[in-house]
């Protein structure tokens, strides 16, 4: 067997199906294994960071993702979608095709290098932004791939992958069957230890509320803490991150409150979260945007258990070591029944006979998305603009993923990851939300929509530019203004032949049953550049004056 074969047996074995990528000359050799191997597909993006932001949505569904890029230019283009998918814990194996060994080795200034005769500039690189790094040789090869994918499994961050294209061909041992990756393990007694403590306190509870973050999914904790939620009853909130991060819709149906993200709650959720004698939080992430500007209230820490991936805190005292799958297992065993603690938060009817006639307005179009748009079992992918904060909000319906990059934000994302959580799950309608100013930065992949004909319909927000900017920072400044394409002529160009153009409400709720068709559409809708969802508003004004603190 070659290391080629090999490494397209790893990504099989991995649950890969598809890879994304573009073609350079040293990655080709690796591309022909890939063909030859029929078992694995290439998906040719139309550049390197568009591939990124495709691994990482078809990681997203999928648990795993892979990106092919060459040395150099292509990896450095890639490194962008490689970061947001370090700082959201997905998991991204970068394969890289480097020059021979022999070049590396003699640190001779050929193309897609820097001339500097310093072979390990780009590794360097990506060390910051990936969990693990490596450059294989015909000596650690076996090493190198295991603790590299290894840590990748564990941690869920991306991981790099080096091959001289010349090791490409080398023969291996025939012996090596299958990987073995390492994982660290925990101590049943420490489990055990850890999980009397918060079963006492839970236990002895008046009023315990959940708190529960994305890490949830990125860990593969779903269906262990959707039993919590089961044998306890319990209901529950979740952070902006953690937007539907429950896909079982019995539980998502009865349980959920809303979100809660301190000053950016849902109404009441605040006011519950203050009463509770008990907060257990798992997976959630600490930033600005997620806390509501870190602007938690009046919340006692005491009562608070906080279960991450490397740590569990229970009020002041920390816990590590632990293996939160064995611990969740557990609480799931041992929690008692706690049911309708809290009164249920009512779903606001919205009265459609008051908007026909009227222009396209932030403030009542998200409730008729989540209400008449939106359904059980789709994919929603939000750009973190307008449409982030217009759907963060909304009562979405049960069984949903929903997609989007809030801590990293980098706008254009969405667009080549609603591709890749399409290709992920051919089954499933994609839902992609996106503004005009973040679709252009992408906008050429709609090809690859056209291509595969994928189930995707593209709501592209035409609001004349970089809203969610001008919100923060300079509403009628010129650089916040972009060249106003005629989109709908564009993706036609590229193959979308389901078209629609969108501005008043009547006509929204007109074509309300075609939207809801599967296939590959495009809906152009226009707002007002100066019309923000009430929440981009709310956290733009916190933005505005935490950058002139």
């Amino acid at each position: 067997m070659k290391l080629g074969s090999f490494i397209v047996k790893l990504v099989k074995q991995l649950g890969v199906k598809q890879v994304f990528g573009v073609p350079g000359d040293y990655n080709l050799r690796f591309l022909d294994f890939i063909e030859e191997s029929k078992k694995v597909d290439w998906i040719g993006n139309c550049n390197e960071l568009n591939a990124s932001y495709s691994a990482d949505g078809y990681a997203r569904e999928n648990g795993i993702g892979v990106l092919v890029t060459t040395h150099g230019v292509g990896e450095l283009s890639a490194a962008n979608g490689v970061a947001g998918s370090f700082a959201h814990n997905v998991s991204v194996l970068h394969i890289v095709g480097y020059p021979s060994s022999s070049i590396i080795d003699n640190d001779i200034p050929v193309h897609h290098t820097l001339g500097n005769y310093k072979k390990n500039n780009f590794l360097e690189a990506f060390n910051p932004i990936c969990g693990a790094t490596t450059i294989l040789t015909e000596l650690n090869y076996i090493e190198e791939i295991n603790r590299v994918i290894s840590n990748m499994l564990t941690t869920k961050k991306p991981a790099y992958l080096g091959i001289p294209t010349n090791l490409l061909d080398m023969e291996i041992s025939e012996d090596i069957e299958d990987m073995i990756f390492r994982f660290k393990n925990s101590d049943d007694y420490r489990v055990e230890e850890v999980g009397n403590i918060i079963s006492a306190k839970f236990n002895q509870s008046k009023k315990p509320m959940m708190l529960l973050g994305v890490n949830i999914a990125r860990f593969g904790w779903r269906s262990v803490v959707t039993d919590v939620l089961r044998k306890t009853q319990l209901q529950f909130t979740t952070t902006l991150m953690g937007k539907s991060v429950i896909s079982d819709k019995e539980i998502a149906r009865s349980n959920y409150m809303g979100i809660y993200a301190a000053d950016y709650s849902t109404d009441g959720v605040v006011a519950h979260m203050q009463e509770s004698d008990c907060i257990i939080s798992i997976g959630t992430v600490e930033t600005d945007l997620n806390t509501g500007g870190f602007s938690e209230h009046d919340i006692n820490y005491d009562n608070v258990i906080t279960i991450r991936p490397q740590s569990v805190k229970i009020g002041k005292k920390v816990y590590t070591g632990i293996s939160v799958d064995k611990l969740l297992e557990y609480m799931s065993e041992n929690l008692d029944l706690k049911k309708d603690i809290y009164p249920r938060l009512g779903q606001k009817n919205i009265d459609k006979n008051t908007l026909k006639g009227k222009k396209l307005n932030q403030k009542d179009f998200w409730p008729i998305v989540a209400n008449e748009i939106i359904k059980e079992d789709d994919i929603v992918v939000a750009e973190a603009g307008s449409a982030l904060f217009g759907l963060l909000p909304q009562n979405l319906p049960a069984g949903i993923d929903f997609v989007s990059q809030i801590l990293w934000a980098s706008i254009g994302y969405t667009l080549p990851a609603a591709i890749g959580s399409a290709i992920a799950a051919p089954k499933r309608r994609v839902l992609l939300f996106i503004g005009d100013g973040s679709f252009q930065l992408t906008a050429q992949e709609v090809s690859l929509i056209a291509k595969y004909n994928l189930n995707v319909t593209i709501f592209l927000i035409n609001n004349d530019g970089y809203t969610i900017e001008r919100a923060i920072h300079g509403p009628n400044q010129p650089y916040n203004d972009i060249y106003m394409w005629d989109y709908l002529q564009f993706a036609k160009s590229l193959g979308i032949k389901n078209l629609m153009s969108i501005k008043r409400f009547d006509e929204f709720f007109d074509g309300i049953d075609k939207m809801r068709e599967d296939g590959a559409k495009m809906i152009e809708l226009f707002f007002e550049k100066l019309d923000y969802p009430p929440l981009l508003k709310q956290i733009s004004d916190k933005l505005a004056a935490a950058n002139q603190s």
